[in-house]
């Protein structure tokens, strides 16, 4: 069973214009996650799917195993579903049903190997039709109608005793080719968390988010 793994960026950004290509330390933002799953020696094929012709450029300059996925018009539009982008590349290469699909988000850059690593051990699992990393977080959870949703007024936890609850980090979402060409979805059926640390929750969308990247590389 082969794995590929597939990493979608845009030239287009309301937020950071051409953040994928721009310079976070000391390497573009792309840079981070194509290291990351490099490093992991988990992958059979790496597939960049863009319509970005700079990072086309700099991938066939920079990491000949990296393959391009020229995405459509249509699939790049900022009101595209990932999904869109997902199908049209299934459709276009028709991989092996039983490949393990992995894709990996550039706008997180601190996933490590290891993250990888563990996610295709997981995978090994058949009990599981898909996966998702999640980090943990320990804050009470309020509803905006005025009322906790993560304890009980007349029993608060002490915050060491609290297991905390799961958020979608973005790191990554995985499954097989068969399981998403039948659900025309990446995440189905039983879900397997994969769960990372705190230190790896940046999921770079806005100026501020940049600002925090760049605080951690330079501290």
């Amino acid at each position: 069973m082969s794995t590929i793994y597939f990493i979608p960026i845009r030239k287009g950004s309301k937020e950071i214009p051409g953040k994928n290509m721009r310079i976070l330390g000391d390497k573009p933002l792309l840079a981070w996650v194509l290291n990351a799953i490099i490093a992991s020696n988990t992958a059979d094929e790496i597939w960049v799917a863009t319509d970005d012709e700079r990072a086309v450029d700099y991938i066939n300059s920079t990491y000949p195993r990296v393959n391009i996925f020229h995405r459509s018009e249509a699939s790049a539009s900022d009101k595209a579903n990932v999904t869109e982008v997902i199908m049209e590349f299934i459709s276009s290469t028709n991989p092996d049903s039983t490949t393990k699909f992995i894709l990996a988000q550039a706008t997180s850059p601190f996933t490590k190997p290891e993250d990888f690593r563990n996610l295709c051990n997981k995978m090994e699992d058949a009990a599981f039709d898909s996966f998702i990393s999640c980090r943990r977080i320990k804050r009470f959870i309020w509803h905006e109608d005025g009322y906790p949703l993560s304890y009980n007024l007349d029993n608060k936890p002490l915050r060491q005793n609290y297991s905390g609850i799961l958020i979608e980090s973005g790191a990554f979402y995985a499954s097989t080719v068969e399981q998403i060409k039948k659900t025309k979805k990446l995440i189905s059926n039983k879900v397997c968390i994969i769960e990372t640390s705190d230190s790896k929750y940046i999921d770079i969308d806005t100026e501020t988010d940049w600002l925090f990247a760049e605080a951690i590389i330079n501290n």
